[in-house]
């Protein structure tokens, strides 16, 4: 089942200083914040919901405001394993990132220059998109070479395109 949807995103990114490429065994989250003061991202886009029966996926185009201009995310997983978030990006930059909560995953994000290798160390995953159409993530995410980022990241799925809103309270 493909359908349209309105998305409500919610980025909450702070840089911080230390690590990911360590040795799995030294490797943790870096903490120490550089800066005070989170950059917040708020925006609802058009996309869309593709249910067919063992996998979800959501689809929508990135925009100015959020650095990926041209670019297409999609965030998908198994419903046997709703805790297992994949995310990739296509477009002027390619990436597939895997979010699991307490792992860390190393993974490629493709520039139109060079590719870049990325640990992405996962605190938090909150999948309850087929029960309230809810999304959230805690992650650290850093390119090798450039400082950290911690990241929360929330998705919201709004009423359907296609159908009116309910009104809410008792009929007049």
């Amino acid at each position: 089942m493909l359908k349209k949807v309105r998305i409500c995103i919610h980025t909450k990114q702070r840089e911080i200083g230390g690590t990911l490429f360590d040795a799995p065994e030294k490797a943790s989250a870096p903490s120490q914040a550089i800066h005070a003061e989170p950059q917040k991202i708020e925006l609802v886009v058009e996309g869309s919901y593709y249910d067919d029966g063992t996998r979800i996926s959501i689809s929508y185009k990135d925009g100015e405001l959020t650095g990926m201009e041209n670019s297409r995310t999609t965030l998908s997983f198994q419903k046997s394993e709703p805790s297992l978030i994949t995310m990739t990006r296509d477009g002027a930059v390619r990436t597939a990132l895997i979010f699991e909560a307490g792992r860390r995953h190393m993974c490629v994000y493709q520039t139109p220059y060079i590719p870049l290798e990325v640990a992405v160390k996962t605190k938090q995953v909150e999948n309850r998109i087929e029960e309230k159409g809810t999304l959230h993530l805690q992650y650290t995410v850093e390119l090798k070479g450039a400082n950290a980022e911690q990241t929360e990241f929330s998705m919201i799925l709004l009423p359907d395109i296609d159908k009116p809103r309910s009104k809410s309270g008792p009929p007049a």
